[in-house]
């Protein structure tokens, strides 16, 4: 079973530097200074094979394994017997060597003692071979079994045995580094990563005589961080069990428990497996008391982190509740608590065109005047440039005499040039006669109208549709006669104050003004 608390969203602030660096530490390591080793243990065992000291060592180990009862020396006593005879010795060598019991015994003389004849001869090539294996870059800097220097605690955290032990840890690290790193801190998550690993590799050494590497320890201190620092709020994991894996949210506090017993289980299940169980444990205990110590003093800085986590999650479920909510109220004709609900949805989604057009139209069935021109007015200033065709629907909506009443003058001029735009050239004729009727506004808005009446022209004339255009310029010649008599206002420089938060400023004369010249 695998279960890992991980972070996916992140900005400038919040990279995870630390974890990142740990990972090019490690990466550095082992693609680097590690590079060499396999040549190194390879040519080791090639002289071991040729030497005496299989003759030597093995049947003794064989004889020392017999002699115990213990289920690990029994389950290796089993491994030897299975070794084909075509597969050599180093089969048999590398599980020997594996032994930390046996090899602290042997280089102790209390397998081959001094008074035994082939003491001498066996000395000086375990030496040579001892020699040759400390060549690799493993040898010298992981974590050894009896008194060791102090320095390894710290640089056995980087090594690691394959590339698949490697890339294990690193993904574990990448998931759940970051947000122990978030809520701690850079300083104080480097200083728990590393503290929790060299104490795991202490707790090891305590267990086992074997020799450690690997950034398992420390990884598992990450984690522990994660479960005490986020307590009972809950974390998005990942998880695996067997064949079945997926994601989910779950108290961080829980995951601690979860953790350790499979770590128990897994140590109990496999008493002769090469996994540093008592490394995972002791990271999972020093994370968790690392953590409560070097705890934030301002808790709301945790719920910071897992604010902009879920930032996309909870924006999806609250998109989702208000439409549920505003699709039934609208299915019980509730229009007022509809509209309310489709105008958060269209504060949160400004250019969903499907939430604007829902909007308008229950904003067209209800009687509030103002809600019906918020709604009109949203549509209007959207700034895509190719509208669907449901927008081309919605503007032939907006022509008839409830919307207009509601629109500003300027907006019912705009409505018409995006009706000119969709070539709904009755309806852009429809709104423009509306205003030309009143001679108050006509004055004041004669040039947005002339504007609007001469591109209708341009677009019969280019079409060929000969009485159309001739309709228009009839208007033109009768309210415009000469462009010295065009004078009014200039269209507003930027959006209405219903819609101001969720559009840009447009250009004097505004983005749909057409730029005919009256005197052609």
């Amino acid at each position: 079973m695998l279960i890992i608390p991980y972070q996916t969203r992140f900005s400038a602030k919040s990279l995870p530097a630390i974890t990142l660096a740990l990972i090019l530490v490690n990466a550095i390591v082992f693609f680097f200074l590690q590079s060499r080793d396999d040549a190194i243990y390879r040519a080791a065992f090639e002289n071991y094979a040729q030497s005496e000291l299989p003759k030597i060592e093995l049947p003794r180990y064989r004889n020392w394994l017999l002699d115990r009862t213990d289920a690990e020396a029994l389950e290796r006593i089993e491994r030897l017997r299975s070794i084909p005879a075509q597969a050599g010795v180093l089969p048999a060598v590398m599980l020997m060597q594996s032994d930390a019991d046996f090899m602290r015994d042997l280089k102790a003389g209390r397998v081959i003692r001094s008074d035994d004849p082939v003491y001498e001869q066996w000395r000086e090539q375990r030496e040579r071979f001892e020699s040759m294996l400390a060549r690799a870059f493993t040898e010298r800097y992981a974590l050894k079994p009896g008194p060791a220097e102090p320095w390894r605690f710290l640089t056995h955290q980087f090594l690691h045995g394959d590339f698949g032990h490697w890339l294990g840890n690193m993904i574990v690290l990448l998931l759940a580094g970051p947000f122990a790193e978030a809520a701690l801190g850079r300083v104080r998550f480097l200083l728990g990563y590393v503290a929790s690993g060299a104490l795991a590799g202490g707790l090891f050494s305590l267990f086992s005589g074997g020799m450690l590497i690997g950034a398992s320890g420390a990884i598992s201190g990450a984690m522990a961080m994660v479960a005490v620092l986020y307590w009972t709020r809950r974390v998005p994991v990942f998880y695996w069990i067997v064949f079945y894996f997926d994601t989910a949210r779950v108290p961080a506090l829980a995951l601690l428990p979860v953790w350790i017993v499979n770590e128990l289980y897994q140590w109990a299940s496999a008493p002769g497996s090469r996994v540093a169980y008592a490394a995972h444990l002791g990271g999972f205990v020093f994370g968790a008391l690392i953590a409560w110590l070097l705890r934030p003093r301002d808790p709301k800085k945790v719920d910071r982190v897992l604010d902009e986590a879920y930032a996309d999650e909870r924006q999806a479920e609250k998109r989702s509740s208000l439409l549920a909510q505003a699709q039934a109220a609208a299915a019980r004709l509730d229009t007022k608590r509809a509209a309310q609900l489709y105008r958060e949805l269209v504060e949160l989604h400004p250019d969903n065109l499907e939430f604007l057009i829902a909007y308008f139209n229950i904003a067209l069935l209800g009687h509030d005047e103002k809600t019906l021109a918020d709604a009109a007015l949203r549509i209007l200033w959207q700034r895509k440039r190719h509208a669907p065709e449901e927008l081309r629907k919605v503007f032939l909506q907006m022509s008839q005499p409830k919307v207009l009443q509601a629109l500003p003058v300027d907006e019912q001029l705009r409505l018409a040039r995006r009706l000119v735009r969709s070539r709904e050239h009755a309806a852009a004729l429809q709104v423009l006669d509306r205003l030309l009727g009143d001679d108050n506004l006509r004055s004041l808005y004669a040039r947005q109208i002339a504007d609007c009446l001469l591109g209708l022209f341009t677009t019969y004339t280019r079409y060929g549709l000969k009485q159309q255009a001739e309709t228009v310029r009839q208007r033109l010649s009768k309210y415009f006669p000469s462009p010295s008599e065009i004078g009014g206002l200039a269209p507003k420089a930027q959006p209405p104050n219903t819609i101001r938060a969720t559009t840009r400023s447009s250009t004097r004369g505004g983005p749909d003004t057409l730029r005919i010249d009256l005197s052609h």
